[in-house]
């Protein structure tokens, strides 16, 4: 996908750097939406970050798109399978200068394609009860609350809630 300078792609075993880039920028600009620390995102050794783009640019039960504008990363967002017909979307960020145009709908539109395709019929995620911002976009993109909320892995006194769509 294409538009104004931007493509929409799945990410490629060599975008692994700019992967590690792009996630650490959302570990700092977003630090309860995620499952890991900056400073553990800072830890992990080159291989980690070469296995998560290898993850999402090959087979098996992951995929990863990326938004590129001017040969910079601007965006992402991930599934993976975990039951046979429910997809997790996982990792959904947007550079702040991105946010609002629409194109976190075109990622997770575009992660949802490739999850339908391999059987799910339910795309879910998690989000943090203090995301109002995302859970906000998750609604526009017809996530509807489950009800089910568990504990965030950084803070078990905090809770994350469970959202889905139907495929």
């Amino acid at each position: 996908m294409r538009a104004e300078g931007l493509e929409v792609r799945r990410i490629r075993p060599e975008d692994w750097p700019d992967l590690r880039e792009l996630r650490l920028e959302a570990l700092e600009d977003t630090p309860h939406a995620y499952g890991e620390t900056l400073a553990t995102g800072r830890a992990h050794p080159d291989q980690e970050w070469q296995f998560r783009a290898r993850r999402g640019a090959v087979g098996g039960d992951s995929f990863q798109l990326l938004a590129v504008r001017d040969a910079a990363l601007v965006g992402t967002a991930a599934t993976f399978l975990i039951e046979p017909e429910v997809a997790l979307l996982v990792g959904v960020y947007l550079t702040p200068a991105e946010r609002g145009a629409g194109l976190v709908e075109l990622l997770v539109d575009g992660v949802a394609g490739w999850a339908r395709v391999q059987g799910a019929r339910v795309l879910r995620l998690q989000v943090h009860e203090a995301g109002g911002r995302a859970r906000a976009a998750y609604a526009r993109l017809g996530f509807v609350d489950t009800g089910q909320r568990v504990p965030y892995a950084l803070d078990p006194t905090a809770e994350e809630l469970v959202l889905e769509r139907v495929l």
